[in-house]
């Protein structure tokens, strides 16, 4: 029974709804910088597939003329130091055009709550205003709300907003990368709650 639902494709979409049904819309606002969270990296150093994608949008969004710099934050985990999924986003953003003189990595921080703190930091410094948050959207919700909460003007953009909406052959009703996906929504849940009670959102 577990090994069905943990699989199951339709299970996954019945957790997550709650979860995405908060995330704010996203919206191409003109904003002093484009802030992208890191999603991890791989054995190998090379950044994951959800990596890849936040890095690739805040890419799309910084050539279409949303924000003149790209901050990259959060990433810091062992046995990475420096965490090397940062430099491996770097890269995506500089192969797309973005030049390395607009791109700025944040190394310092372990959690989305440091991700705000730290990136507020290169902001305050800066001077810098408003900020294009770049994640998925079961993130963006929580992290939309600690940068909020410590100050910064912010808006939301979904890394994978663009993905087509396509119907589901029956084959694939029973994914084993499901369990991952279910791993996940579970620690954004978490999260949540652990970032309510404590105050930090």
């Amino acid at each position: 029974m577990f090994l069905l639902l943990g699989s199951n494709t339709l299970f996954f979409q019945a957790i997550s709804y709650p979860l995405k049904s908060m995330t704010p819309k996203s919206e191409k606002k003109a904003s002093d910088a484009i802030v992208v969270a890191s999603a991890g990296v791989h054995g190998s150093g090379a950044p994951t597939p959800g990596s890849t994608l936040r890095a690739h949008t805040a890419g799309k969004l910084y050539l279409e003329g949303q924000a003149p710099l790209v901050i990259i934050t959060g990433g810091v985990t062992k046995p990475y130091f420096p965490p090397v999924n940062i430099k491996g986003m770097a890269i995506i953003l500089q192969g797309m055009g973005v030049p390395s003189h607009d791109i700025i990595i944040e190394n310092r921080s372990a959690d989305t709550y440091s991700n705000g703190v730290e990136t507020s930091k290169i902001l305050n410094r800066l001077e810098l205003k408003s900020v294009l948050l770049v994640s998925h959207d079961y993130h963006l919700f929580r992290l939309v709300s600690v940068f909020k909460k410590l100050g910064i003007e912010s808006y939301a953009f979904s890394a994978n907003q663009s993905y087509p909406k396509t119907s589901i052959p029956w084959w694939r009703y029973f994914d084993w990368a499901n369990f991952n996906r279910i791993q996940t929504i579970f620690h954004e849940y978490f999260g949540l709650l652990s970032y309510k009670f404590s105050g930090l959102i």
